[in-house]
């Protein structure tokens, strides 16, 4: 028959150095397993074998319970040890019974109850019927049972291999430590005791790594268990205080800790007066504080997964969502606001917008008031009235006059004919600067529109950028945490999000101490190891009180740049921009920005639009509402006509994948496989249309393929020319090859042409 049972330990396919790892374990626990059951409470209890015993998980049952065992079956007091034995076969075998039952097997609280039962059930058979017996079986059981239950979240909390421990878990554990120390106080050496000695290499470890809370802690936990063990003349304010003394001066080293301690022993023996106890608390004091300067880093860090706190994890779903909700309703308002406006200003431009019959009531007020010939000019001859007027405003424009529109010669007839000319001029301006201005607000409000309209689109993209594109990695986050402690290297709080391309960013906040080292070759190799990923070298950041660190994923790609300009006369600034970046995101982006015309004017508008563009991108808007943005802002920077081309290239340094977008941009040659090509746009330069939109092309590229942006001012002569140049091209430093392209273009320019010439070439090579 097949058999289904599982073998708590199998030396199968386990090497030599894992199953000695294995039998070590198994020894310390029978050890600390014997300890527990020495451990005795007034030199009449020792119910902690017990609680040792339930709080163990089940690879340790045997190993735990053969130590315990050995130490009931020589009693740390007098007396019959036998009814220990009989509690502890009661447990053991509760224990296998209730194993494939999980949530309440491995719930502390069960066996915390498993250890009180047994000791309760054993403990009356040994009744004398005193009422002080009672009680002290009552207690002795009360203790057995709150012993299970430290000891149970202590083991639970172990296991879990995370680094740091919550600070209910850290509690438990210090005091299931302390338990254990009244055990080891029983070893004594001229007064010596050991117990004490760890104890003080235990607040020492605590305070090192979990700092304040975690040396109070221990402290206090010591001092306790001195007293359960009958130690009423120990140091317990010497104990509490050096907890929380340690715990404070931690940041300043071991050195500042173990001062700490001593010192708080010397001022509670000054306190309490000097005498030959003071002698053994000191030496022990000193030995503990030798034993913990001395330690090796390597068991340090160890030892310190086990008393540090555990960092926060940034992971606020919450607040995640609410941000969300408020960039929406940003984004709504904002939409809202922009259709309000152009609805109530199409109202009002009927209402406001001037009316030229409105001039003519006006000019016939200002000319024909008392006049008896008004009635037959505005009416009976209202039409040849007109015609005469249109030809004085004909006039003004520049406009020949049409005499033959004229069926009366109004200026032989009209005795007011001059002041009628004046009043024509007069009202005519008046209607001429009214119609600009309408014009004008008109443009305004399109621009305001525009941008309101803008704005929104940028907001919901946000929201829906911050939504779904980063996703919280805890996994990542807790690893790094975890790799940190192997280098005496705490972190306060770690976060890790994994971007909408699969790519993981992990940042670190730490304590800023004197003696915190941090080696950034050694922290990216630890830290891929123990993530299963290929990170970067970190970068570092400092701040008063803290250190700021931070892991992205290793590219595959790196971009070699190289960038030449010349100007279209000498001594002349040039009308060409750019700007180019890594967005933290794993891409490289170039922008490239031709100004109309030369000189300094053409220079504000390249450096605006290139300078805006690539804010804009950092900041983590989409490129599309960016250009809604920058050509609304390029319409309203003046009265004159500003415009100005946009080439953007991004390169994903994971995949090779190029995107281009271009607004009016010359065209982009790209040398892939040794064979060359361009990609050309028919789209408008921003600053001249409204509604304006890029033209996208789409190539992915391999190791030594390049990219060359170019304005204008390199065309001239067409492209032919440098795809024969970048064919002929055969290795060589990018930069080399802008400066060639570039001068090359500047020489086949003729004099009619003379523009600003720009060449920007980007080579794809290996990441080192």
């Amino acid at each position: 028959m097949k058999d289904y049972v599982k073998p708590i330990l199998s030396t199968e396919n386990i090497s030599n150095s894992d199953l000695s790892a294995v039998i070590l374990k198994n020894v310390i626990i029978s050890v600390l397993g014997f300890v527990s059951a020495k451990a005795s409470v007034k030199g009449i209890m020792i119910p902690f074998g017990l609680s040792f015993l339930a709080g163990m998980t089940r690879s340790f049952y045997a190993s735990a319970a053969t130590g315990i065992f050995i130490g009931y079956f020589f009693p740390a007091i007098s007396g019959n040890g036998f009814r220990y034995i009989a509690a502890l076969f009661a447990i053991l075998a509760i224990k296998l019974i209730s194993y494939p039952y999980k949530k309440i097997s491995g719930n502390p609280i069960f066996l915390g109850f498993i250890a009180f039962l047994s000791s309760a059930i054993t403990n009356t058979f040994s009744l004398s019927g005193k009422l002080s017996d009672l009680a002290m079986f009552l207690c002795e059981s009360f203790l057995a049972g709150a012993g299970g239950y430290f000891i149970a979240v202590s083991a639970k909390a172990i296991k879990r291999k995370t680094v740091g421990l919550g600070a209910d878990e850290m509690a438990s554990l210090l005091i299931s430590s302390s338990i254990l120390l009244i055990g080891f106080d029983r070893i004594k050496i001229y007064g010596v005791s050991l117990g004490k000695i760890l104890g003080i290499v235990l607040i020492l470890v605590a305070s090192k790594y979990g700092g304040t809370l975690s040396g109070a802690i221990s402290g206090i936990g010591i001092s306790f268990a001195s007293a359960l063990g009958g130690n009423y003349n120990s140091s317990f304010f010497a104990y509490s205080i050096g907890g929380l003394s340690a715990g404070v001066f931690s940041p300043l080293g071991r050195y500042a800790q173990s001062a700490a301690v001593i010192v708080s022993f010397v001022i509670d023996k000054a306190l309490s007066g000097f005498d030959y106890s003071f002698l053994q608390s000191f030496a022990e004091a000193i030995i503990g504080c030798i034993l913990f300067i001395i330690m090796p880093k390597s068991f340090g860090s160890y030892l310190g997964k086990f008393f540090s706190l555990c960092p926060k994890i940034s992971e606020n779903k919450t607040l995640k969502k609410a941000i969300n909700i408020r960039l929406n309703m940003a984004a709504e308002a904002l939409s809202e606001i922009s259709e309000t406006t152009e609805k109530v200003s199409s109202e009002l431009s009927k209402i406001n917008t001037p009316d030229f019959g409105h001039i003519l009531l006006k000019i016939e007020e200002d000319t024909c008031k008392g006049c008896n010939n008004r009635a037959i000019c505005w009416e009976t001859r209202r039409n040849a009235t007109v015609n005469a007027i249109m030809n004085i405003t004909k006039s003004l424009k520049g406009v020949e006059t049409d005499n033959d529109s004229d069926p009366i010669d109004l200026k032989g007839r009209c005795i007011r004919y001059a002041k009628l000319c004046e009043s024509t001029i007069k009202r005519y301006t008046e209607y001429s600067s009214a119609i600009a201005s309408e014009s004008r607000i008109e443009e305004v409000r399109t621009v305001v529109c525009n941008q309101f309209y803008g704005i929104s689109e940028m907001l919901y993209s946000l929201s829906k950028d911050f939504e779904n594109e980063e996703q919280f990695n805890t996994p990542v986050a807790l690893s790094v945490s975890s790799a940190l402690e192997n280098l005496e290297i705490h972190a306060e709080e770690t976060s890790a999000n994994t971007d909408k391309y699969g790519r993981t960013t992990v940042s670190v906040r730490i304590k800023k101490t004197p003696e915190l080292v941090m080696n950034k070759k050694q922290i990216m190799k630890l830290c891929s190891t123990a993530c299963e990923l290929d990170f970067d070298i970190p970068t570092i950041n400092e701040s008063e009180n803290s250190v700021y660190l931070t892991l992205t994923e290793h590219a595959n790609f790196r971009i070699e740049t190289g960038i030449e300009q010349i100007s279209a006369k000498e001594n002349i600034i040039s009308g060409d921009a750019f700007s180019y970046f890594n967005d933290g995101k794993g891409h490289f982006i170039i922008v490239l920005s031709d100004g109309m015309g030369t000189g300094g004017r053409a220079a504000v508008d390249g450096a605006m639009a290139s300078g805006l563009m690539a804010q804009l991108i950092k900041a983590g808007f989409s490129y599309d509402c960016s250009l809604k943005l920058l050509n609304s802002s390029m319409i309203f920077k003046s009265s004159d006509e500003s415009l100005a081309t946009l080439d953007i290239a991004n390169i994903d340094l994971f995949t090779g994948e190029v995107k281009l977008y271009k607004a009016g941009a010359a065209p982009t040659i790209i040398k892939r496989n040794n064979s060359c090509g361009k990609a050309e746009s028919n789209s408008l330069p921003i600053g001249i249309l409204d509604n304006i939109s890029f033209d996208t092309a789409r190539i992915r590229l391999k190791n030594e393929d390049v990219i060359v942006l170019l304005t204008d001012g390199a065309t001239a002569d067409g492209t032919d020319w440098i795809k024969a140049e970048l064919e002929a091209f055969r290795g060589g430093s990018a930069q080399n090859l802008a400066e060639h392209l570039c001068s090359c273009a500047k020489r086949r320019q003729q004099k009619e042409t003379n523009d600003d010439v720009t060449v920007i070439t980007a080579i794809l090579k290996k990441a080192i």
